[in-house]
């Protein structure tokens, strides 16, 4: 993870564009962030090969309040997947949220649909309800992009806007 003290907007350090242009497709980010909440962008890769961006903006420097996850799948070769269930990225993002160790939530959680606008186009997705947060992730052309984030601030966080390296010319 990197921090960008100089722009907490957005992630704008040459780390940046170099992550952007090693990830070859746009990658979401928060439309309109609040101006003043921290940002670190997290990097996971299979042998090299860069498959997932999370951007994470914190309500704090210690805790998320909002991650977007942009994952594109592996070539072919590879013999591994990800799970990309609402479940999964939820219990991913709980394990990590917080400073203070893994967030444990009571009851069960609530499934049902929702969308994402992506660069203005509003897009079907799937959603999970758990706790006080909120999942909510679309499989588009050849990512699939997840928010998660408080229940209170979901509104927000589900429109998104795409950032790469080249211009962004296609629909979602």
């Amino acid at each position: 993870m990197f921090r960008d003290p100089g722009r907490p907007v957005r992630p704008v350090l040459p780390i940046w564009q170099e992550n952007l242009r090693e990830f070859e497709v746009p990658v979401a980010v928060l439309a309109r962030p609040d101006p003043g909440r921290p940002v670190l962008v997290a990097r996971q890769a299979v042998d090299g090969f860069l498959n997932q961006l999370d951007v994470a903006y914190y309500d704090d420097d210690r805790t998320i309040a909002i991650q977007v996850t942009t994952h594109r799948p592996l070539p072919g070769h590879f013999r591994i997947t990800s799970d990309l269930s609402p479940s999964a990225l939820l219990a991913d993002f709980l394990y990590n949220a917080s400073p203070h160790g893994p967030v444990e939530l009571p009851g069960e959680p609530l499934p049902s649909t929702g969308h994402l606008t992506v660069d203005g186009v509003t897009v079907p997705a799937d959603r999970l309800v758990h706790g006080g947060y909120v999942v909510t992730s679309a499989a588009l052309q050849d990512v699939t992009i997840a928010v998660i984030s408080t229940t209170g601030l979901h509104g927000q966080a589900v429109r998104l806007h795409r950032e790469s390296a080249h211009p962004v010319t296609a629909a979602p």
